[in-house]
C-alpha cells in the first residue's frame, strides 16, 4: 500500500513493505538527529529544553513522523567563563520517533548505552494498524 500524497513512493521497489518503509524513514529521523545537531554549543540549562524542542520539530517536519521525544543529558559549566561551554555529542540524546507510514507503524530510539559504549539507534516495536503498541514516550 502506498501511503496517500506519497509522491516519492514511486521510486521505491514495489517489493519493499509498509513495514520496511516505516523502519527506513525512522532511520533517517534518527540520523539526521546526530548528524545535523552533534557539536551544538551549548551553556545554559535554557538553552537545553529549547534544543530539545527545535530536535522535536525537526524530526516532526520530516515525511512521516508523527511524533518526537527528545531528552538531552549533559554536563553544563557551572562558572561564568565565556569560554567555558560543552558541544552536543550523541551520547548525551535519547530520541524517541513514531513513524506510520500506511498500514504500519514503528517506534525507533537512539540512545547512549554505557554497556556497549555507543549511541544506539533502533527499533523498540514495529507493528501493523489493528496491533498495539506503545506511542507514548515511553521511558525517555
Amino acid at each position: 500500500m502506498v501511503e496517500p500524497g506519497d509522491v516519492a513512493a514511486k521510486y521505491f521497489s514495489p517489493k519493499v513493505s509498509d513495514r520496511e518503509r516505516a523502519a527506513f524513514e525512522a532511520g533517517i529521523a534518527l540520523g539526521m538527529v546526530i548528524h545535523q545537531f552533534s557539536g551544538v554549543p551549548v551553556r545554559f540549562a535554557e538553552e537545553v529544553k529549547l534544543l530539545e524542542k527545535v530536535i522535536e520539530y525537526a524530526v516532526k517536519s520530516q515525511p512521516f513522523k508523527r511524533k518526537a521525544f527528545v531528552k538531552i543529558n549533559i554536563d553544563l559549566p557551572s562558572d561564568r567563563n565565556p569560554y567555558n561551554y560543552t558541544t552536543l555529542r550523541s551520547r548525551n540524546l535519547d530520541v524517541t520517533v513514531i513513524v506510520e507510514y500506511g498500514k504500519a507503524a514503528v517506534k525507533a530510539r537512539l540512545r547512549y548505552l554505557p554497556e556497549l559504549d555507543y549511541s544506539l539507534a533502533y527499533i523498540e516495536d514495529i507493528y501493523e494498524k489493528g496491533d498495539e503498541m506503545s506511542v507514548n514516550e515511553g521511558s525517555v
